[in-house]
């Protein structure tokens, strides 16, 4: 039996963070676009039922369109099952949204549900919470109310963080692990976390996060998309994949601009850079500067998957830059913007000055210099920055 686990899909997401209104409506119609691209895949493949593990949408106020869209998605696939466990970002809203939910949707509360799949495939999950009628209930409730039966596969739904010690917290939604350690559990199909991790469990189970099926913001730069698992029914032996099928792929990309003179050579640095991680050829001088080691940990974090035209990338230039290099981020950005989707440049180089060369300078800009060195109030540490950011202003050019 094959069963595809999701969660964390966060749709209708403004993606306002880093994106224009129009583009961010643009990505948000293509969100939901994977959405529907995993039930293509998962029909094609056979697949008999989808675990939506959480946070399916990202805010209570679903538009109309998303909310059709996807309880017409459910309709249309009813050869499969799927079993819908709210997030910490999911309302009832949506299941209220339709007169008559479809009938191959099943949803979950704050007590256990159990469905039985197949002759001895369970699925298990519940919302968690701290709390029923007002009394605070034990901290492993959840895991000490949870029955499971030996000869069965059992796969349990929870949305939460999990956690190996209990601390002080009183996070309903911690998911403290020792406690579900032998209670039968065979896969432990969990959201909230927005990459993919997994772990064991015990003896004989694992927990797995798929991560979210899509990256939205440059803290979701590695692989994402959906778990696909493939049950032998008899013998209870599972393969696992994570499945990638997202439309743009976010990438941040660190770019040592150390010893260079002026923007137009760091643009060809940065051009060299992403040709390696596009896997077309760079200038042979330029890769001599470039460290491989790390973009290859940079494609592996990414799945081995290559830069392409259609992805969103953060450009992030490093290094020690003399106090006369000339640099502009928006020049940069204007150059690049071409190649991509959608670029955006973060300059978190430093300055590095040399007093001695503007001992006798008489000019407006040497007393400048001499100016800030003398000022004891000024930290030694940010001086490069306060003489760049006066040297500019001096030539006319904006800052910030």
């Amino acid at each position: 039996m094959k069963i595809v686990h999701c969660a964390d899909l966060h749709l209708d997401s403004r993606l306002n963070a880093n994106l224009d209104e129009k583009k961010a409506a643009e990505r948000r119609q293509e969100l939901l676009g994977t959405w529907l691209r995993l039930l293509e895949y998962a029909s094609k493949h056979e697949v008999s039922a989808i675990l939506i593990s959480g946070d399916m949408f990202d805010t209570a106020a679903v538009s109309s369109t998303t909310a059709n869209a996807v309880i017409a998605s459910i309709k249309r696939h009813p050869e499969m099952v799927f079993f819908y466990l709210k997030g910490n970002h999911d309302t009832d809203s949506f299941l209220n949204r339709a007169e008559l939910l479809p009938e191959n949707l099943y949803t979950f509360n704050d007590s256990w549900r159990m469905y039985r799949l197949s002759g001895n495939i369970v699925i298990s999950g519940r919302e968690l919470t701290n709390s029923f009628g007002g009394a605070k209930l034990p901290d492993n409730w959840a895991a000490r109310t949870l029955n499971l039966r030996e000869e069965d596969y059992n796969i349990v739904m929870l949305h939460g963080q999990v956690v190996m010690s209990r601390g002080e917290s009183e996070d309903a939604e911690e998911i403290h692990l020792p406690d579900y350690a032998g209670r039968n559990v065979d896969y432990m199909a969990l959201g909230h976390v927005h990459r993919y991790m997994d772990g064991q469990l015990d003896g004989r189970g694992i927990w797995c996060y798929p991560g979210c099926l899509e990256g939205r913001g440059f803290d979701e730069c590695a692989r994402h998309g959906f778990v696909m698992l493939d049950i032998d029914e008899d013998t209870h032996k599972v393969k696992r994949q994570l499945i990638d099928i997202s439309k743009r792929h976010l990438w941040t990309v660190p770019v040592d601009v150390t010893g260079l003179e002026n923007s137009v050579d760091m643009v060809e640095r940065a051009k060299a850079e992403l040709a390696v991680l596009s896997g077309t050829p760079a200038s042979g001088a330029e890769l001599e500067n470039i460290d491989q080691g790390f973009l290859k940990e940079i494609l592996d974090n990414a799945g081995s998957g290559r830069l392409r035209p259609d992805d969103m990338v953060k450009l992030v230039l490093k290094g020690e830059l003399m106090i006369e290099t000339e640099k502009s981020a928006d020049f940069i950005r204007s150059q690049l913007r071409p190649m991509f989707y959608y670029i955006r440049i973060e300059d978190e180089t430093r300055r590095r000055i040399d007093y001695r060369d503007y001992e006798n300078d008489k000019s407006l800009k040497g007393e400048f210099i001499r100016a800030v060195r003398d000022d004891m109030q000024l930290q030694e540490d940010i001086k490069p920055e306060v003489i760049d950011a006066g040297i500019r202003l001096l030539l006319g050019e904006k800052i910030g």
